[in-house]
């Protein structure tokens, strides 16, 4: 009696799923350990961050920073840095991140309380 094989198809589809998860399971083990890193939390607020960023860095909802910006959360700034976002709006980016500070410490004082 002959063993069936099955189709490659089911094969290559297994594989694909097997690479897909790979890199997404190792991407997570790189940003566990990059923002795992002391020296990252809490850094200065400068023009170069992303919104994004600026939300790991300091550890708060990205939905925070995005109502200090006065954006939705849905990505309209995606990819932008502050420095970008400041000089669409006319403001210094100095402005800009001192708003991002104020909302992060209300945020964190109202979390604590």
């Amino acid at each position: 009696m002959s063993r069936r094989r099955p189709p490659r198809w089911l094969l290559a589809a297994f594989v694909l799923a097997a690479a897909v998860t790979a890199f997404f399971a190792l991407r997570m083990v790189v940003a566990a350990i990059r923002w795992s890193d002391p020296e990252l939390r809490d850094q200065p607020i400068a023009g170069w961050m992303t919104p994004r960023y600026v939300a790991m860095s300091w550890q708060v909802p990205p939905e925070v920073i995005a109502e200090a910006l006065e954006a939705d959360a849905g990505g309209s700034l995606r990819g932008r840095t502050l420095e970008q976002i400041a000089a669409a709006r006319g403001i210094p980016a100095d402005a800009l991140a001192e708003a991002l500070k104020d909302a992060i410490t209300a945020y964190r004082a109202a979390a604590d309380g």
